[in-house]
C-alpha cells in the first residue's frame, strides 16, 4: 500500500518527458505562427479596405451618375479618397474606364407619347443615372491594364499595410492569378457595377412606363375616334326625326285633304238632287274614291306617328352612346395623363428611386 501511494504523489520519468515533448512542439508551432500573424492582419485589413472603397465607388456613382478620375500622386493615379469621404491616409492605386469617369451623354432617350392636347412626341432629354447605365452596358468589353482583357469598370489595388503604397513599381493584376503576388487587387466589371447600381430593374420599369404611356395614348385617341363616331350617330338620329316629323306632317295633311275630299263628294251628291241617275252615280263613286283616299291617309299618318316615335327612342339611345363615349374618353384622358407623367417621373428620377 505504501508503494502505491509513493507512486502518485508525482510525475514518473515517462510522463514529465511526454510533456516536455509536448510542450516542445507547441512552441515550434507557434514559433512558426507567429511572425505570420501580422500579415494575416495585415491582408484582412487591406481586403476591407478594398470592400469599402468599392462601395464607396459605387454610392459615388448613385449619387453623380459616374465614376471619379484618379488623382496623380508621385506620378502614380490615385483614387481621390477625399472626393468619397473615406480616410486621407487611404492610399490605393485606382483605374477607371475613360468613358465611366465623364458625364454621360443622352444615352438613354425613349420617346415619349405627346400630351393629348399637343400631340407631338416628344424625346427625352434628362441626363441622369440611367444614361451612366447605357454607358455600362456600351462598356460591357472595356477591359483595363493588367486585366487581361477581361471586361472592367474599375480596379483598385491595395500594395502594403493600411496607409501605405509600398510597392512603388507595381503593376495591376488580375485577381486570382499567378502575378498578384503580395498585391490585393479588387475589379469591378461593368456588368457587375450595373447590377451594384440596379440598373437592369431601373431601366425595364422606365421602358414598361414608356410604354404603358404609349398604350395608355392610343387607347385614348381610340375612345375620341368612337366618341367622335357616336357623335354623327346623333346627328343621323337627328336628321331621321325630323324627317319623321315631316312625315307626319305630310300624313296629316293627307288626312285633311282626304276629309276635303269626302266632304266635296257628299256636296256634289247633294247638288245632284232631285235625282238624276248620272249626278248619283258620279257622286257615289267620287264618295268611295274619297273614302278610300282618307283611309289611306289615316294609315299613312298612324305609320308616320309611329316612324316618329322610333327616330325619338333611336335619338335618345344615340345621345346616350354618344355620353358613354365622351365618358369613356375622359376616363382615358386621364389615364394617358397619368402613364405619361409617371414615365417622365421615372425618366428624370433615373437612380435616385
Amino acid at each position: 500500500m505504501s508503494g502505491a501511494r509513493k507512486r502518485t504523489e508525482g510525475w514518473s520519468l515517462v510522463e514529465l518527458s511526454v510533456v516536455l515533448a509536448v510542450l516542445g512542439l507547441l512552441g515550434m508551432v507557434l514559433w512558426r505562427l507567429l511572425p505570420l500573424a501580422p500579415k494575416v492582419a495585415e491582408a484582412g485589413a487591406a481586403d476591407r479596405e478594398l470592400a469599402a472603397a468599392g462601395q464607396a465607388l459605387v454610392g459615388y456613382a448613385l449619387a453623380h451618375n459616374g465614376l471619379p478620375t484618379p488623382v496623380v500622386v508621385d506620378g502614380q493615379e490615385m483614387l481621390p479618397v477625399e472626393a468619397l469621404g473615406l480616410p486621407s491616409t487611404l492610399r490605393l492605386r485606382y483605374q477607371v474606364l475613360p468613358a465611366l469617369a465623364a458625364t454621360p451623354g443622352e444615352l438613354f432617350s425613349p420617346t415619349l407619347p405627346p400630351a393629348f392636347a399637343g400631340g407631338v412626341e416628344t424625346t427625352s432629354a434628362v441626363t441622369n443615372g440611367l444614361d451612366f447605365c447605357m454607358a455600362l452596358k456600351n462598356a460591357s468589353t472595356g477591359t483595363l491594364p493588367g486585366m487581361d482583357g477581361i471586361p472592367t469598370a474599375f480596379a483598385l489595388m491595395h500594395t502594403g499595410p493600411a496607409g501605405h503604397d509600398s510597392l512603388a513599381d507595381a503593376a495591376f493584376a488580375l485577381p486570382g492569378s499567378a502575378e498578384i503576388g503580395a498585391r490585393h487587387v479588387l475589379a469591378i466589371g461593368p456588368g457587375e457595377l450595373a447590377s451594384r447600381l440596379a440598373c437592369p430593374d431601373r431601366v425595364s420599369r422606365t421602358q414598361a412606363a414608356v410604354h404603358a404611356a404609349h398604350a395608355a395614348y392610343d387607347m385614348m385617341r381610340t375612345s375620341q375616334q368612337y366618341k367622335e363616331l357616336r357623335v354623327f350617330a346623333v346627328q343621323v338620329a337627328e336628321v331621321n326625326r325630323d324627317n319623321s316629323q315631316v312625315g307626319v306632317t305630310f300624313a296629316a295633311f293627307d288626312v285633311a285633304w282626304g276629309v276635303f275630299g269626302e266632304a266635296m263628294s257628299i256636296l256634289q251628291e247633294a247638288v245632284g238632287w232631285p235625282p238624276d241617275p248620272v249626278g248619283i252615280a258620279t257622286g257615289i263613286v267620287s264618295h268611295i274614291s274619297a273614302t278610300v283616299q282618307l283611309g289611306l291617309a289615316i294609315k299613312n299618318l298612324v305609320d308616320a306617328e309611329e316612324d316618329r316615335v322610333s327616330a325619338d327612342e333611336d335619338l335618345q339611345e344615340a345621345k346616350d352612346q354618344q355620353a358613354a363615349a365622351e365618358a369613356k374618353l375622359a376616363a382615358m384622358q386621364g389615364l394617358a395623363a397619368r402613364t405619361l407623367l409617371q414615365a417622365q417621373h421615372y425618366d428624370k428620377q433615373g437612380l435616385q428611386r
